[in-house]
C-alpha cells in the first residue's frame, strides 16, 4: 500500500489511507523491535494528518510509548502525550482520552510537575472504566505519593489497585514500589520479602528482579543462610 500511494497523487487523493498504511507498519515494526524505523513510519503518518482523530491520536500515543521506552526522555514522551490526549477528546472515544490522561500524568509525576499531576489525576478519577484502567489509575495515584515521599498514601493505592489487575505479571510494577516503599523508605525487610518473592515468580523485567533478588540476599544475610 505504501509502496502503491506515496507520491504526488497518492499524497493528495489517498492522504487517510496511506496515513493509516505507514501507521499500521509503524505497529509492525515496532511489534519487531525495529524501532528507528517504527518512529520514521509514525512521523510519516503525522504529516499526513489522517482525517480519524483516533489514528492521529494513537500515532502520537505510539510515538510518546517509544521515546519512553527507547530514550528515556519524559519531556519528549510528554509532548507526543498532550498531543494524543487533544485528538482523543476531539474523537469523544472516553477510553483512550483516559488513558492519555493517565499517561500525561505519570510524566509529569516523573519531572516533578505534581500540581498538573495532580489535576489530570483528578479529571481521570471521574472516567469509571474497565478493570485495568482503575487499576492503572490506583497505580499512578500510588507513584504521585510515591514520588513525592508520602510512603503511607502511596501504599494505601498501590494496594487497592491490586485488587483490579487481572495477572500477576501487570501488578509487578506495584510489587516493587510496595517492596520499595517497606526497605528502601521504611527500613521494613520483613514486610518487603513477600513482593520480593512476587516479583521473582511473576516478573521479567530486569530492573525489578535485580532489586527484589537484593531484598532476598540481605534476608540471606540476616538469616545466616548461606544456602539461600
Amino acid at each position: 500500500a505504501i509502496r502503491s500511494l506515496d507520491n504526488p497523487f497518492g499524497r493528495l487523493f489517498q492522504r487517510n489511507t496511506l496515513g493509516k498504511a505507514y501507521y499500521y507498519m509503524g505497529r509492525n515494526l515496532s511489534m519487531s523491535n525495529h524501532i528507528t524505523e517504527a518512529a520514521e513510519c509514525y512521523i510519516n503518518a503525522d504529516r499526513l494528518q489522517i482525517d480519524d482523530p483516533i489514528y492521529r491520536g494513537r500515532v502520537n500515543s505510539c510515538m510518546g510509548y517509544i521515546c519512553a521506552q527507547n530514550n528515556d526522555n519524559d519531556s519528549l514522551s510528554l509532548i507526543f502525550y498532550e498531543r494524543a490526549s487533544k485528538d482523543f477528546q476531539e474523537s469523544s472515544n472516553e477510553w483512550y482520552y483516559a488513558q492519555t490522561l493517565l499517561d500525561r500524568s505519570e510524566f509529569n509525576i516523573n519531572l516533578h510537575n505534581y500540581n498538573v499531576a495532580d489535576t489530570l489525576l483528578l479529571i481521570a478519577k471521574d472516567y469509571q472504566l474497565d478493570s485495568a484502567y482503575q487499576a492503572r489509575y490506583y497505580e499512578t495515584k500510588g507513584l504521585y505519593f510515591y514520588e513525592q515521599q508520602q510512603y503511607d498514601s502511596a501504599l494505601v493505592y498501590f494496594n487497592q489497585g491490586l485488587d483490579y489487575w487481572q495477572n500477576e505479571e501487570d501488578k509487578c510494577f506495584s510489587y516493587l514500589k510496595i517492596m520499595q516503599t517497606y526497605y528502601f523508605k521504611n527500613g521494613n525487610l520483613k514486610m518487603a520479602i513477600p513482593y520480593a518473592n512476587l516479583l521473582v515468580e511473576h516478573s521479567k523485567n530486569p530492573n525489578h528482579l535485580a532489586n527484589a533478588y537484593y531484598c532476598l540476599l540481605l534476608e540471606a544475610k540476616e538469616n545466616n543462610d548461606i544456602n539461600q
